[in-house]
């Protein structure tokens, strides 16, 4: 669907459990470009984590020190932390988030929903880098994953004319492999084929998701299009599938001009999340009496 009619009547969680939710940020990205969506879910009732991935924060030296396997890792770290505290957890991820989103529901019962912002497979948007066809030979030259990038350059993924003002400013430092408050505007090839490698795991195992999933996705996304979010849908077997189609944003949605929008869809879904996840405990409870 396209829109929806009631985003701005969220639901309220299930009083008898503990939700919690765990937000991913996306390649080169940080904690920050989830805040409106923690703080949205924080005043609902969750109790949300942030986690900042393995590499990230730093530098580009830093980020290409580790790999999809250690992005795995820190963010299956930050779900088992959160999983001690809550009775069942929605995991939510932006673009290479919604990817790790997507691995960790696999195996963890008590992930009773995930969502996909902005889901990327392919960076087949207009902004995207030309360069990436040449990706698989860094696993045979790896110094070439160490040389060559791909720098951002505006939108930046937004439609927010503010917010492309603020990075605009920080581009330059970016430029050199330093970090900002928004992230690394520079995206090494060495690190863009190991989300390639990322992508090839969920491609493998992403039909054994079973829990619902909401997939969000901008109509005018210009580093990943609505192909993507179309693609990981049919991958899912989930029963519990709902895509929505948003226009007046571009890929960063926990930021752009729809955020709002998105926080409202994304809460609603997290309340059902947790009157279901109720309805199954008493179902379990109820079968394991019977025994």
């Amino acid at each position: 669907m396209t829109e929806s009619a009631n985003t701005n009547n969220d639901q309220t969680l299930c009083p008898e459990l503990k939700t919690g939710v765990l937000l991913l940020h996306g390649l080169t990205g940080m904690p920050s470009e989830m805040r409106p969506i923690a703080k949205h879910l924080t005043k609902q009732g969750c109790i949300v984590s942030c986690p900042m991935l393995a590499g990230h924060g730093s530098d580009h030296k830093a980020l290409l020190a580790t790999g999809w396997k250690d992005w795995m890792a820190g963010a299956k770290v930050a779900l088992d932390e959160l999983l001690k505290e809550c009775d069942h957890v929605v995991v939510g991820g932006l673009s290479m988030g919604a990817l790790l989103a997507l691995m960790l529901a696999i195996d963890e019962p008590r992930v009773s929903g995930i969502v996909l912002l902005s889901t990327t497979i392919n960076y087949d948007g207009k902004t995207s880098s030309p360069l990436k066809v040449l990706l698989p030979l860094v696993d045979i030259m790896p110094w070439l994953g160490k040389r060559y990038y791909w720098t951002e350059s505006p939108p930046y993924g937004l439609k927010d004319l503010r917010l492309q003002k603020q990075i605009t400013k920080q581009v330059e430092a970016a430029k050199r492999g330093e970090n900002t408050s928004f992230g690394l505007f520079r995206t090494y090839g060495g690190s863009l084929r190991q989300m390639d490698k990322l992508v090839i795991e969920v491609k493998k195992h992403a039909k054994k998701v079973r829990c619902p999933a909401l997939v969000i996705h901008a109509l005018e996304d210009t580093i990943t299009t609505v192909k993507n979010a179309e693609a990981i849908c049919k991958m899912m077997e989930a029963n519990d599938k709902t895509l929505v189609l948003l226009g007046g944003c571009d890929h960063v949605l926990t930021l752009d001009l729809r955020r709002k929008d998105v926080a409202a869809y994304i809460a609603r879904f997290v309340a059902k999340a947790s009157w279901d996840a109720q309805k199954s405990m008493k179902s379990n409870a109820m079968v394991s009496g019977q025994k």
